[in-house]
């Protein structure tokens, strides 16, 4: 933009003073030549027809994102604790108290009261319901799934409790399975085994299973940063694949930082790309290159081609193809970063123009 400007201040000085050398600058189509040496040839550059992309290049983090804690709501002693980087499916243990397991189940309403046969009606009824359900221990029941606690819900729940060495008593106090939004992985191990725990204590840390690039972008280009947008990703070692924009938070700033946009991006290409991406280091620094389409199949010109008409506006000096050079008046439309849409009567797909070197 910088080349622009400095273009379009040239040529209103040398109107003003009626001192610019060689040069007329016409205010309407076709009117007005060029004295320079006509042994000097301009710089040119052709009329295309294209779509202008707006384009930004930022730095994020490849990660697992942010690790969420798992405090146990149950007093006693960690007696088994899982790997860092174990993935923890529906059903499976998070960790054993008193060498009774805590579970994780699917479900988006975290444990906030215990569960059983005498429980009112409820969201987390519903989502327990799924998970034994999904689970196969409902099967033969003809459960319905809803937010009514029945005789059903009861043994399906017996059914879980043996399976895991349980009483079976039908009842889930608090703290016995632990909600999560699908599948986590063990970020760390706060606690030993070993240790006698109180409610409230984290036992572990967990986070997403699959890693995301985040990159902080001003608000102001939140234009380009749609949600299911697709973006460039640049690594260190040269890999380069596609991304897919999963999610853009707004953090309000404060004292000491500014407000910004969080967007997290998934790895979208193929499975080659995923490998690729899987052997990155976690926390490797990622280029991330946005895109945006501002205009589809329209006629553009270098910026640099722009010049001030004395009358208003703006204007192209086309060269024919005899080499004689006309100003033509046009109206723009969108800006990329170094081509500008146009619009005008005497300008067509192919014809050349000059630009600023």
């Amino acid at each position: 933009m910088r080349r622009l400007w400095s273009r379009l201040a040239v040529v209103a000085a040398g109107v003003i003073t009626g001192g610019l050398a060689g040069c007329t600058v016409p205010g309407a189509d076709g009117v007005g030549s060029d004295d320079e040496d006509p042994m000097t040839a301009p710089s040119t550059a052709t009329v295309q027809r294209t779509d202008l992309t707006e384009t930004l290049t930022e730095s994020g983090q490849l990660e697992y994102g942010d690790p969420l804690d798992v405090g146990t709501l149950l007093t006693g002693t960690v007696t088994w604790t899982p790997p860092v980087g174990h993935v923890v499916a529906e059903g499976e243990r998070l960790y054993r108290l008193d060498s009774d397991p805590v579970l994780r189940l699917d479900g988006t309403v975290p444990a906030w009261r215990d569960l059983g046969p005498d429980v009112t009606n409820g969201t987390d009824v519903r989502q327990l319901e799924e998970a034994l359900s999904d689970l196969g221990y409902a099967d033969d029941l003809d459960m319905e799934v809803d937010n009514d606690w029945t005789w059903v819900t009861t043994i399906a729940v017996e059914r879980w409790q043996e399976d895991h060495g349980l009483e079976e008593d039908g009842e889930l106090p608090l703290g016995r399975v632990v909600f999560t939004d699908g599948d986590v992985r063990v970020a760390s191990v706060p606690v030993a085994e070993g240790t006698a725990v109180q409610p409230g204590t984290v036992v572990l840390q967990v986070s997403a299973t699959e890693r995301t690039v985040t990159v902080s972008v001003d608000p102001t280009q939140q234009r380009l940063a749609p949600v299911n947008e697709a973006v460039d990703l640049e690594f260190p070692d040269g890999t380069s694949v596609t991304g897919r924009i999963r999610e853009v938070e707004h953090v309000e700033g404060d004292e000491t930082t500014e407000e910004s946009l969080t967007v997290t991006i998934a790895v979208a290409g193929t499975e080659a790309d995923r490998k690729a991406v899987d052997r990155q280091l976690d926390g490797t620094s990622v280029q991330v290159g946005f895109a945006h389409t501002v205009a589809e199949d329209v006629l553009a010109v270098p910026v640099t081609a722009l010049v001030a008409l004395v009358d208003g506006g703006y204007g192209v000096e086309k060269v024919g193809a005899d080499g004689s050079r006309s100003y033509v008046a046009v109206t723009t439309g969108s800006f990329s970063d170094t081509l500008v849409e146009v619009e005008a009567a005497g300008l067509a797909e192919g014809d050349e123009v000059v630009v600023t070197p």
